[in-house]
């Protein structure tokens, strides 16, 4: 298996912005926790952006960015927030902008607007990526967005483009411009699934969809809960050779060996499947008792753990 490298680990390359995406319930989260980990195992200042499901329900209106475990920042975004940050950004007027986001015309403006929620978070995710230190340097190296799954993940990175197209002027426009020309020049993409048809499927029509709707390429892919098991050469060779009675302990391990190699060969399959599909070499998770974000990083670069 081919991984990326850094000079500082062994692993994938964490630099930058990566947006994480996959099917529900491939662990797309945990991929994410453990990639933050490793990020900051490098001493790369790190933010974990997490983003719900359902981009429009808010329940809550906070956003703070609060220092985790692992020396990792993280912060769970609301939509709503976001996009009062920026009616105050463009008006700069504030009891003008208390005004227009605490009324009712607003707050069903933002409700039913195809595409605001998923632009203004960008837009959010973008200004961490430019948020400096006192000493002019940059506040976080490496961001990881924990996206919604593959749809909604899909929706979100294709706005700025289908904003821009259907308007092509005013403030949004121009935010989603900024927005279109960070995802190309500084942001990446990263798909995870798991050894089952659906998630290998899905995990390949999202990569062209994506190519196909932004043109932006997926440039990391993560095989996640392979349990890949290898018989020995003997007993490889007992299935062969071995001829056990009905019902004894010689025939319940013979059993018991023919699955796990009807396993093997099945998530080989897949991840053969995924590895063409994508153009990418997928880098394997093995399927982790302890699912903590330290643990996956060592999964994720057992080299250097």
């Amino acid at each position: 298996m081919t991984r990326g490298s850094n000079k500082d680990d062994a692993g994938p390359d964490l630099g930058g912005v990566l947006f994480v995406l996959g099917k529900g319930g491939v662990g797309k989260s945990v991929i994410s926790a453990g990639l933050a980990a490793l990020a900051a195992r490098r001493g790369r200042p790190t933010l974990l952006v997490r983003i719900g499901e359902s981009l429009e329900e808010v329940e809550t209106r906070e956003r703070t960015v609060v220092s985790g475990k692992d020396g990792v920042d993280e912060v769970k975004l609301d939509a709503r927030v976001a996009m009062d940050e920026y009616v105050q950004h463009v008006i700069r007027l504030r009891p003008l902008v208390e005004r227009i986001t605490n009324s009712e015309v607003y707050r069903k403006f933002f409700a039913a607007a195809p595409g605001l929620p998923e632009l203004v978070l960008l837009g959010r995710i973008r200004a961490y990526s430019t948020e400096t230190d006192r000493q002019g340097k940059p506040r976080y190296q490496t961001i990881i967005v924990d996206c919604p799954s593959s749809g909604h993940g899909l929706l979100m990175l294709e706005t700025p483009f289908a904003a821009f197209r259907a308007v092509p002027v005013g403030p949004f426009a121009r935010l989603a411009c900024q927005i279109i020309d960070w995802l190309k020049s500084a942001a990446r993409v990263a798909l995870v699934a798991i050894p089952e048809e659906m998630a290998v499927v899905e995990a390949i029509e999202f990569k062209d969809d994506l190519e196909e709707r932004t043109g932006l390429k997926t440039s990391m892919a993560f095989m996640n809960r392979m349990r890949l098991s290898n018989l020995s050469k003997a007993a490889r060779a007992a299935l062969v050779e071995v001829d056990a009675p009905e019902g004894s302990n010689d025939r319940r391990l013979l059993d018991c060996a023919r699955e796990v190699q009807r396993r093997s060969r099945l998530e080989s399959f897949h991840e053969r499947r995924l590895a063409r599909g994508l153009n990418l070499q997928p880098v394997i998770v093995r399927d982790l008792p302890n699912c903590r974000p330290k643990a996956v990083a060592s999964a994720l670069a057992p080299e250097a753990a």
